[in-house]
């Protein structure tokens, strides 16, 4: 007779130890962005690095954990709805993605880690919770890693920058990360994620009557700026996080900008270093 379970352990480019790294993704799925973005574009954004990550690796895409956090505290429920206490978050996506984990465990499938790709800048500080550490006992598994969507470090920009003009180069390096900003917009042009005519309408917008303007009718945009810049006392937490270059750069320019180029080339670097957190290259190691 055909043994077919052992046989297919062979099949394709990927090793069974392959199949066994999960993929899990957390974002936020419901998050003011501004009108050019949808309110769950961490997550699309995570979902996109994941599925890439997954194609190059052969780890397997699980789910999208569907709950999310702030580290500024219950404040964030002004632009994000969702929120949830950054304990409450943790408890339960780790039974979430523990479902996941028992439903292939059921099947005899032998797991060994767990990637988590984490889209949304809230997020931070999830990893350090002691329930990851208890998950991952629970299955034996080797370890459970986390992974921004945005990790890159400077050197590694520099060089991919090295082909572009002086003034290009400049231009993109005074972009930094953050939300709903110049990065965020141009970044999600790669999963097609902005709405080209409402971006075109903010930035004429803000042409018209200035950015303070805009910032009063859509305070998430430049690094959520409205509430940074009108929002007084309540969001000093949000002061904290470092979200003022955003609004600075906003005021600076005058209007968002999207460089699809730069986040084309910035993104394939954050999902080669997360590759590499799951398949190191030898000479990682010299």
């Amino acid at each position: 007779m055909f043994d077919i379970e052992k046989k297919m352990n062979a099949w394709g480019p990927f090793s069974p130890r392959d199949a066994g790294t999960l993929i899990f993704s957390i974002g936020n799925l419901h998050e003011g962005h501004g009108p050019a973005l949808s309110p769950d574009n961490d997550s699309r954004c995570a979902n996109f690095v994941a599925y890439r990550v997954s194609e190059r690796t052969g780890a397997r895409f699980m789910a999208h954990v569907p709950f999310t956090t702030d580290r500024v505290g219950d404040i964030a429920r002004d632009w994000s709805p969702g929120y949830l206490p950054m304990d409450e978050c943790v408890r339960k996506s780790v039974d979430f993605i523990n479902f996941h984990v028992n439903a292939l465990k059921d099947r005899g499938v032998t797991l060994s880690k767990i990637l988590i790709i984490v889209g949304h800048g809230g997020n931070k500080g999830i990893e350090n919770y002691d329930d990851w550490d208890a998950l991952r006992e629970q299955h034996g598994m080797e370890s459970i890693l986390f992974a921004s969507t945005f990790t890159v470090d400077l050197g590694q920009v520099l060089r991919c920058l090295e082909p572009y003009s002086e003034e290009t180069r400049m231009e993109y390096l005074a972009v930094k990360p953050g939300h709903a900003d110049t990065m965020e917009h141009s970044i999600a042009t790669l999963y097609g994620g902005v709405d080209m005519g409402k971006y075109a309408m903010m930035n004429r917008f803000m042409r018209n009557h200035g950015v303070d303007a805009a910032l009063k009718k859509w305070p998430v945009i430049g690094g959520l700026g409205g509430y940074l810049k009108f929002g007084g006392d309540r969001y000093e937490p949000l002061r904290k996080v470092g979200l003022g270059s955003c609004l600075k750069k906003l005021e600076e320019d005058g209007q968002l900008f999207i460089f699809k180029d730069f986040a084309k080339e910035v993104m394939e670097i954050s999902i080669g270093n997360i590759c590499r957190m799951i398949h190191p290259l030898e000479d990682d190691h010299l």
